[in-house]
């Protein structure tokens, strides 16, 4: 299996990537800083190695060198705007720039053809499949009703809503009609949203689920810590109905 090296900030894109990618490739997240990248590349030995420039103010200057030096592709993901300062470098290197917004199927494709793997590729989109009218399934699942109902009420016209009030009961719904999108409230009693995804992620008819947190608190470590289970993305509370409409239709159609 090829080796990918995900080089960013711990943050919404890095983890969505890491989780699409898992399925075809052994990957490893390492935070943009130089000594990291240094000593990350020399245990884990990528094939490929994405650099990711959402959410980095700034990327430190030694890293795509180093990277060079060492011979492997080499893909850049961002805003053709973020990417510009890198043309040099993409034409001096193997190199490549993957520009947001990108599904992650297309990600998928380059990354595949990056290490020559193209011929494997096959279209899991939405679009290859039959088209179909129906809407798209969302479980809610908080374990608190206002805010059930609030979602419900904000999703309702445009996608199907079940709803849930705790873990236990959001499997047992999912089992009876699988949903094409999770919202998981990450503070819940008994079985809390972590719980849930660990129970989620063990069931083979459910772990391809996208899940998406919903979280009422903002700071970095808790923010850190809810992305290192990998969800397809998070959203704050009080969530706001066009946000909320946004984050749930990029999570459906796998764009980062």
């Amino acid at each position: 299996m090829k080796k990918v090296l995900l080089v960013g900030e711990l943050n919404m894109t890095v983890s969505s990537v890491n989780q699409y990618l898992s399925n075809r490739f052994q990957t490893q997240i390492c935070m943009n800083t130089y000594e990291l990248v240094k000593g990350m590349e020399k245990v884990f030995k990528p094939d490929l190695v994405i650099v990711c420039l959402v959410g980095s103010e700034t990327l430190d200057s030694r890293i795509l060198p180093f990277l060079g030096e060492k011979n492997k592709p080499i893909l850049i993901i961002g805003t053709k705007e973020e990417c510009e300062g890198y043309q040099k470098f993409k034409e001096e290197n193997q190199c490549d720039f993957a520009y947001r917004p990108i599904t992650l199927q297309a990600l998928l494709k380059k990354c595949m053809t990056m290490l020559k793997l193209e011929e494997e590729v096959q279209d899991e989109s939405p679009a290859a499949e039959q088209p179909s009218k129906e809407k798209k399934h969302v479980l809610a699942v908080d374990d608190s009703g206002i805010l059930l109902r609030s979602v419900k009420k904000m999703l309702e016209g445009q996608y199907e809503v079940t709803v849930a009030t705790s873990g236990m009961m959001a499997i047992t719904q999912a089992k009876k009609k699988r949903p094409d999108l999770i919202l998981l409230d990450y503070e819940m009693p008994e079985w809390d949203g972590k719980r849930t995804l660990e129970e989620i992620r063990k069931d083979e008819e459910l772990k391809a689920i996208p899940v998406l947190f919903l979280t009422a608190v903002a700071d970095k470590a808790h923010i850190t810590a809810v992305l290192g289970l990998n969800p397809c993305g998070y959203l704050l509370k009080p969530i706001e109905q066009q946000k909320l409409i946004d984050t749930v239709e990029k999570a459906l159609s796998g764009e980062i």
